[in-house]
């Protein structure tokens, strides 16, 4: 059977053309090079990488639920990298993680403002000269500080740091309550003057955190004055023995 064949060479042309264009469309694009301008995306377009073994290494664009996502894996499929929306706070946040998938560092989607992970540590130093409680089993072998109730007059500093405010929450671990006789404490967490914070423990002494307390005002300000404080009523000796106050 013989096939017709184009008969002059503008057709030839046109045919070979049209052949091209189908070896690209089934072959895709191979290279490009944008000089000027840019490439963009529209409804819903996505973006994706992955690597010899068919494995996506990066993807931007909707997830299941038409959100917005980006997503970078390392090799072998891990992820290093991700956004994600919050279904209990309606909010995206953005992660990035070990290789074990357990998150690093992220900010807050709860609150909108500052970081979630990781928690950073705020040093707090005495500012009072302790009388150090005979030991008590519960409590370990140390002991722990404590100032007699008649020294205190009205609400009085015990611990005081600066700190650049990176998370909305902050909390306090110590021993509070009273260590002789039966005082009444109320302790005060304050940031820059104001109280964010404050809880009495009219109890013996116990090992208790404190918080959280919002200090998401305070995000991104440097220098922050933190300060604990007690006042109490009643005579006797007050536990006030700080283990860690922390960002988170």
């Amino acid at each position: 059977m013989q096939v017709n064949q184009p008969s002059n060479i503008i057709d030839r042309v046109i045919a070979l053309e049209r052949e091209l264009a189908a070896v690209r469309k089934k072959v895709g694009l191979s290279s490009a090079v944008i000089a000027r301008g840019g490439l963009t995306l529209v409804d819903d377009s996505h973006i994706k990488m992955t690597d010899s073994d068919g494995v996506e290494i990066l993807y931007i664009g909707p997830d299941a639920e038409g959100k917005q996502r980006f997503v970078l894996r390392r090799e072998g499929g891990a992820t290093l990298m991700y956004t994600a929306g919050s279904a209990q706070f309606g909010r995206d946040f953005w992660a990035m993680t070990d290789s074990t998938g357990r998150v690093i560092v992220s900010d807050s989607a709860e609150v909108g403002a500052g970081l979630a992970r990781p928690y950073l540590p705020i040093p707090l130093y005495p500012r009072f000269l302790p009388h150090t409680f005979s030991p008590d089993p519960d409590l370990g072998d140390v002991g722990f500080w404590s100032i007699d109730a008649g020294r205190l007059s009205g609400e009085t500093k015990l611990w005081e740091g600066r700190a650049s405010i990176s998370h909305p929450w902050m909390s306090v671990v110590g021993v509070w309550g009273w260590a002789v006789d039966r005082p009444n404490p109320t302790y005060r967490l304050r940031l820059d003057g104001t109280e964010v914070g404050a809880w009495n423990v009219n109890v013996g002494a116990v090992v208790s955190r404190q918080g959280r307390f919002s200090v998401a005002e305070f995000v991104g300000r440097d220098w922050v004055k933190v300060e604990l404080t007690v006042s109490v009523s009643g005579s006797g000796t007050v536990a006030c023995q700080l283990l860690g106050c922390y960002c988170h």
